[in-house]
C-alpha cells in the first residue's frame, strides 16, 4: 500500500502537468497548432461554412488570435491528401465564409489544414512578414 500511494500521485502530477495533443508549431507564440479532434462549436462553424458552398469535407474549422493578434485559422478535412492547385480556391472560399462572421483577416493569418488522420496536409502563413 505504500507504495502505491506514490505512484498515484506521480501519474496524477503527470496527468495535471498540462500535457496536450499538439503535434504542430505554435505560430509566433500563440496557441497551439493542433491535430486533435475538432471541439463542438468547430464542427458547427464547419457545417456553417458548408451549408454556404464550402468543401464539403470540411468538419471542422477553428479561429484564434494569439497575445500578439496573428489569427490562426485550423482546419479539419475528410481528405486524405493536399488540395493540390485547387487550395487557392479553398483559401478564398474560406476565408470569405469567416470574413461574413465577423472574423478579421487585415492582419494576415496562420492555416494549418488537417487530414483525418491528423497528417498536416498544408500550412499557409499570409502574416505580412511571409507574404512580402
Amino acid at each position: 500500500m505504500k507504495r502505491i500511494l506514490p505512484l498515484f500521485l506521480l501519474t496524477v502530477a503527470v496527468l495535471l502537468s498540462g500535457c496536450s495533443t499538439e503535434t504542430g508549431p505554435t505560430a509566433a507564440g500563440g496557441p497551439p497548432t493542433t491535430s486533435a479532434s475538432p471541439a463542438g462549436s468547430d464542427t458547427d462553424l464547419a457545417a456553417r461554412y458548408r451549408r454556404a458552398g464550402g468543401d464539403p469535407d470540411v468538419y471542422g474549422i477553428k479561429h484564434a488570435q494569439n497575445r500578439d493578434g496573428l489569427l490562426t485559422l485550423t482546419v479539419w478535412t475528410r481528405r486524405k491528401s493536399d488540395y493540390g492547385s485547387g487550395f487557392d480556391k479553398f483559401d478564398e472560399t474560406l476565408t470569405s465564409f469567416l470574413a461574413g462572421t465577423g472574423v478579421s483577416l487585415l492582419q494576415g493569418y496562420v492555416l494549418n489544414v488537417y487530414g483525418p488522420d491528423g497528417t498536416r496536409l498544408h500550412h499557409y502563413d499570409t502574416t505580412r512578414e511571409n507574404s512580402s
